[in-house]
This record gives C-alpha cells, sequence and structure tokens, in this order.
C-alpha cells in the first residue's frame, strides 16, 4: 500500500513531468526517468532492475501524458496529422528493436544512451540561430519521416523517453516544421511510439528474476497510477502556456532544460 507522503510525491513527480510534456511536446520521460530511478532505489528494488523499471515505467506514463498534451496542440492547430501517421507507424519498428536491445544491456549503460541522446538535441537547439522556419512549408516526403519515426522509436525505448528529444529537432530542423507543430506534432506521435516501447518492456522483462510485486515486465503499473494522475492537469496547462510562448523563447528554454537533464544522468 502508498503512505501518504509517497503518493503526494508521486503526484508532484506527475505535475511536474506533466507540465513538461506539454510546454515543450515531449513526453516527460527526460524528468520521469532520473524521479524513477531514485524511487525504485528507495524502495529496495534489485540494482540490476531498477534502470530498466524506470524505462518501462516512464514510457508507461508518457502515453498518458502525451495524449492530454496533443488534445490541446491539436486543438490549436499545431499537429501535422499525417506527419504523426508516418512518423508513428515507423517508430513501432524501431521502438520493438530498441526495447529487444535494452534487454541485454546494464543499466549504467542505459543511461549513458540516455544522457548522450540527450545533450545532441540540446546542442543542436542552443546553437540555433533565428532562420524564421515558421514561415516555410513543412517538407511531408513519406520516406523521410519513416525514416524519422525509426529513429525515434529506437531511441524512445533505449532510453525510456517518447522520443519527442530527437523528433522535434528533427521534423523542425529537416523537415522545415514550423516550432509549435513540431512540438504538437511530437506529442501526438509519442502516444504510438510510447505504446509500442512499452509493450517491448513489458515482453522482454517478463519473468525476470526479482521483479516486485504490482509489475507486467519491467513496466510498474502500480507506482506509475498516481504519477499518470498529476501529468493528466498539468500537461493540459504545459500545452496552453507553450502556444502563448514566443518560439525563439520557447526554443531556448527547451535547449537549457535538455541540458540539465543531461548533466543530471552523466554524473547519476
Amino acid at each position: 500500500m502508498f503512505d501518504p507522503v509517497s503518493v503526494l510525491l508521486l503526484l508532484l513527480a506527475g505535475g511536474v513531468a506533466g507540465f513538461l510534456a506539454g510546454f515543450f511536446g515531449v513526453g516527460g520521460g527526460i524528468i520521469l526517468v532520473p524521479i524513477l530511478l531514485l524511487y525504485f532505489k528507495s524502495i529496495g528494488v534489485w540494482s540490476s532492475l531498477y534502470t530498466h523499471m524506470a524505462l518501462g515505467t516512464s514510457l508507461l506514463i508518457v502515453i498518458f501524458a502525451s495524449m492530454t498534451s496533443a488534445y490541446e496542440y491539436s486543438k490549436n492547430k499545431h499537429v501535422i496529422w499525417k506527419a504523426v501517421l508516418f512518423i508513428g507507424a515507423a517508430s513501432v519498428v524501431g521502438a520493438a528493436l530498441g526495447s529487444y536491445m535494452a534487454g541485454g544491456l546494464r543499466g549504467p549503460t542505459l543511461q549513458k544512451i540516455f544522457a548522450a541522446v540527450v545533450l545532441v538535441a540540446a546542442s543542436r537547439l542552443l546553437s540555433e540561430s533565428k532562420k524564421g522556419k515558421d514561415e516555410g512549408e513543412p517538407n511531408l516526403f513519406p520516406p523521410s519521416l519513416a525514416g524519422i519515426g525509426i529513429v525515434v522509436g529506437l531511441v524512445s525505448s533505449l532510453a525510456g523517453v517518447g522520443g519527442g528529444v530527437f523528433a522535434i529537432p528533427m521534423t523542425y530542423y529537416f523537415m522545415r516544421f514550423p516550432l509549435k507543430k513540431a512540438l504538437g506534432t511530437s506529442s501526438a506521435t509519442i502516444v504510438i511510439t510510447g505504446f509500442a516501447s512499452t509493450v517491448g518492456y513489458i515482453i522482454t522483462g517478463w519473468g525476470a528474476i526479482g521483479l516486485p510485486p504490482h509489475t507486467l515486465g519491467y513496466v510498474d503499473y502500480y507506482h506509475a497510477i498516481p504519477i499518470i494522475v498529476g501529468t493528466l492537469p498539468s500537461a493540459k496547462f504545459g500545452a496552453m502556456v507553450a502556444h502563448r510562448t514566443n518560439p525563439d523563447r520557447l526554443q531556448k528554454f527547451y535547449g537549457v532544460f535538455l541540458v540539465v537533464i543531461a548533466a543530471k544522468m552523466f554524473f547519476f
């Protein structure tokens, strides 16, 4: 059973992750993974399991946070649904491959992969100058979108995130998506990618020795519940704030945010 302090902390974690998911168009996994690592350590989960469980459980939560933020972005016409279809479908392939690979990697290796992915995305955003990208027509060439989807799915399952940390820079730089449309499209795509990656962690972790109760493979659905409850209202609020934020300022906020998260994970 949960004690009141644990419930409050998990709700708070969900609130923070949900706001960031809505504001930055990511699934929230980049903040959830470090939090879940600390939490699973604190409740005595085996060291050989807690990283995989943090990644798998994060992916489950990401699905719900992204559904809420995608709805808000869609209301403001910031979701390109054709791109969601191609990127999302291809991401399932990448997620299946990544989940299989993750099952054979040690926890510290997965943490370093997570940090490296985030740092690459941050460096591109912070080094970019204003180029008026919001004025161009987005490139919707299906093979290119599918290629992005495979990369996003692979990153998602290896790093325990929805894939937005790569989907946003790739659609923004290479496909000429306006930033807010890149954020909204990412949110909607993450629902598909997160689901596929979660299933992968359930399958690869099924029957693993030492798993605590209330888990499906590497996914701890029991402790995910209060976090999910916390994400739903805050993800909606985050998306509303992003809609009212200057795109260039939003880009810099996002880049700094990613640097902080990457540094935390490298030295965790």
